[in-house]
This record gives structure tokens, sequence and C-alpha cells, in this order.
């Protein structure tokens, strides 16, 4: 994602003015951030030139808009920003008169159809997320759909997985462990890093390890091959390196791990107060899998002074497994496009406020203003990589 639209790499940009000079990209993103921090509402008009087809993007619907958008009873309140690919946004505090006024500009100059694809509202601060996703797709930056290729593999068998073992105890971990800052970046603060998220590879582990064959038929196998993997993962954080600058890590672990010997090692060797450091976090998958075996995990972690996460892929999970229930001390939750669509259980708990949510998979500025939207400041992902590198 360009910095650009990055809302943390904008600054604090004085609030925003409803008149002054026509603005960019940049500007735009950061009027959003400032809509979200202060409350300031704004209506915005989505002129989607770029949409049109050929034929009827033509200078003359342009100059009959733009003229629209600049008569005095709009240009005293409304700021125009142009944007790389030829479309228009006009922003302009409430009540939205903007497209009554643009939509009788281009009756009879547009077919209907046209004319709907064309104009697009939206409203600051309560759709920050939205208008900042469209802004990235604009300029070609959300990212596609992975494409990845289906290559037949054949499945990994006991013998093999028996024989690589030793490797793995032998192996440098942390090219297997994917490691990112976990940040508080409320909407009118500065970034402030306050975690550190470890998560076994198990895909980069198998690739090394056992290239040319598959994990996913044996699924056994798969969640034995990644208990091996957390076990070398706690032995590096029982290490002496860590033990005497610890900080706070968030940990991803199966359910099994949290009664394991490598566990219980791990426990041995580390102080009563740098356990309270550590945030075992575990999927609802697991949870829902075993829970009996979750319960007896969860009270033996929290009995020896750890916290306790719950991984949720959506709002659906977390209204499956209410966290205040479940015993947790965190919620992580993992951004997805679908997750606007379904706020309603994240609203509720960050609004009851028992329980933090951190914001994970936060690659995007829509995702980060959507977790402003519904209440969340703790966000995990490449957005916070790039600010901490600044």
């Amino acid at each position: 994602m360009s910095l650009l639209l990055d809302p943390i790499a904008l600054g604090r940009p004085a609030p925003p003015a409803l008149t002054g000079p026509e603005g960019s990209a940049a500007e735009l993103a950061a009027l959003v951030r400032d809509c979200a921090a202060s409350g300031a509402v704004r209506e915005i008009l989505w002129l989607r030139l770029s949409r049109l087809p050929p034929g009827l993007d033509r200078p003359h619907h342009r100059r009959l808009l733009r003229e629209a958008l600049t008569l005095p009873h709009h240009a005293r309140r409304a700021r125009l920003f142009h944007l790389p690919d030829g479309d228009m946004v006009v922003a302009t505090a409430p009540p939205d008169t903007l497209r009554p006024t643009a939509t009788r500009v281009l009756d009879g100059t547009l077919p209907e159809p046209a004319i709907a694809t064309l104009l697009r509202t939206l409203r600051l601060p309560e759709e920050s997320a939205a208008l900042l996703g469209a802004l990235e797709e604009s300029l070609g930056l959300a990212p596609g759909p992975a494409e990845v290729p289906e290559v037949a593999e054949p499945p990994v068998d006991a013998a093999a997985l028996e024989a690589v073992a030793p490797a793995l105890q032998r192996a440098e971990v942390t090219p297997f462990l994917r490691r990112q800052p976990v940040c508080r970046l409320p909407p009118e603060g500065e970034v402030d890093l306050v975690a550190e998220s470890v998560a076994p590879l198990l895909g980069a582990l198998r690739t090394r390890l056992l290239p040319g064959q598959s994990l996913r038929p044996v699924p056994a196998l798969s969640a034995h091959l990644r208990r091996l993997l957390e076990a070398r993962m706690l032995a590096w954080v029982g290490r002496p390196e860590w033990r005497g600058s610890p900080r706070a890590l968030h940990l991803s672990v199966s359910v099994g791990t949290l009664t394991s010997d490598a566990f219980l090692r791990l426990d041995a060797v580390l102080p009563r107060a740098v356990r309270s450091l550590l945030a075992l976090g575990v999927t609802a998958a697991d949870v829902l899998g075993d829970a009996a075996g979750f319960a007896l995990g969860r009270d033996l972690a929290r009995s020896r002074g750890y916290r306790l996460a719950l991984e949720a892929p959506s709002g659906a999970a977390l209204a499956l497994l209410p966290p205040e229930r479940l015993g947790v001390d965190l919620v992580r939750l993992a951004w997805s496009d679908a997750l606007p669509g379904d706020p309603g259980p994240v609203a509720a708990l960050v609004r009851e406020g028992a329980v933090p949510v951190v914001l994970t998979g936060a690659d995007r500025a829509a995702s980060i203003a959507w977790g402003w939207e519904n209440g969340i400041t703790l966000f995990q992902g490449r957005t916070m990589d790039r600010r901490l590198r600044r």
C-alpha cells in the first residue's frame, strides 16, 4: 500500500475545512482520519467517472458536474478531491444536497444505469472503512484474490514425519515463525508498540523439511507437526536472552500445547511476574474441537499467571464463543472484507470493555478505519510494520 493511503503515515492534519484548495488522494485519506478522530460528520459524493464506458466518459459530463459542484450554495461548504484515475470526490457538511444536484445535471445526458454507476454516496465517520477501501481500489492498491496453483502432491506419511523430527529439533526456529508488532493506534494519537505476535509457519516448515508432500490429506499428522513446531517456539521464548530482557508476546498455540511437556518446561524457568507478559492464543476452531481440553489448559495457564487469548476468524465466532463466558483475557480478531457486514458482536464486545480486542491482519488503511469505527485501537499487520520502520 502506498504511504499516501496509510492513515498513520499522514501525520496530524488540521481540522478539515469545508472550503479551500482542491485536494489529492492523500488529503482525502487525511480527512477520513481526522473525521474518525474528531467525530466530525461529512457527506461524501464519489463521482466514479473511471467506471463509465469510454463512449460516455466525455469532457462535457465532467464540465457539467464541476459547474454543479461549484455553484455558490455548494462552493461555500464543499471541498473537491481529484484522484489519479480521473474520479472526483466531494466532501460537504450535512445535509447532503450534492447527489440530487448531480443527478439533475446528468438527467437526460446519461442513461439511468450509467448515472447509478457514476454516483456513490458515503458518510463520515461511520463509513470510513468503506471510503478508504474504495480509495485504495481506485488507485489499484487493494489486493486481489491470491491465485494459488493447485499442484497434486502425495500426502506425507508418518515415517517421513518421524524422519524429519530430529532435524526440526536442531534447526533454527525463527525462519518458521511469523513475528509482527502489536500496536496501539487511537485515531487521535501516535502508534505505540505494546507486544509482539509470534505464530508458527507450518507451511514454511513443510516446504523446508517435507518438500513435495502435502499435509492437507492427513490432518492428524499436520496437527502433530504443528505441536512439534510450537514446542520449539516455546523453547525459543524460554531462552536466557529473552528471560534477561522479557517483553510482551502473543503466542499462537494449539489446545494440546497448553498442557504439554514443552509448556511445563517453559513454565519452570519463568518467574511468575514474567508469565503475565505472555498471552497464549488459541483458535476458535481449536476450542470448538476440544472444549474440555481447552478448559483444562486455560485453567492451568491462568493459575500459573499467563493470559489467554481467543483467536477469532469473524464476528460470528465471537457470538458463538462469548469471550467473557469462555474465560479469556484478550480477543485477537482477524480482519476480512466480510467483517464489516457483521459488526454487531464486535461492537458489543468493545462497548462492554471487559476484554481488549486486537484486530489482526490490519494490512490496509480500510481495516484500521473499520477498527476505529468500532472502537478498536489495537492492531497487528503490515501497516504497523511500515510505521515502526519509519
